[in-house]
């Protein structure tokens, strides 16, 4: 049964199904970025592991830009985890209103249904009753 609510319903699922694109997407860079610092940090570990056999081995402009690129990982990390907690507030509150329109349509519709059977009923009790008066009206002939 359609509601007056149906339009705002289907504009809510939308929105939602997009937030949880966009976090589905979010999420997989965060991942990309988590392998990323990983690598960083076992390329600066085999670095310690080389530089402890051979001093002469030792580059500090290396070690400086691989830290760097550490630094804007871990960087682009929180700017991604944070992106997702912000979605996933959104996604929260659009749920949220999704339910309470879901609930109105749901009370809209049983309110209709409850009117639509008293229609039927009071008919009903009509008919009856109209059955009633000329039953008795032709037993008085």
């Amino acid at each position: 049964m359609k509601t007056p609510y149906d339009a705002a319903l289907r504009v809510r699922q939308r929105e939602l199904e997009g937030m949880s694109n966009a976090i589905r997407t979010e999420a997989g860079t965060l991942a990309e970025l988590e392998r990323a610092q990983g690598h960083v940090r076992a390329m600066l570990a085999d670095e310690a592991d080389l530089a402890a056999g051979d001093i002469a081995l030792s580059s500090p402009a290396w070690l400086a830009r691989v830290r760097g690129q550490q630094r804007d990982i871990d960087g682009r990390r929180a700017a991604s985890q944070a992106r997702i907690d912000k979605l996933r507030d959104m996604a929260t509150d659009a749920y949220g209103t999704l339910r309470g329109i879901e609930t109105a349509a749901e009370g809209f519709r049983a309110e209709r249904s409850r009117a639509e059977t008293a229609a039927e009923q009071g008919l009903v009790d009509d008919l009856g009753a109209v059955a009633f008066l000329r039953a008795r009206r032709e037993a008085g002939r």
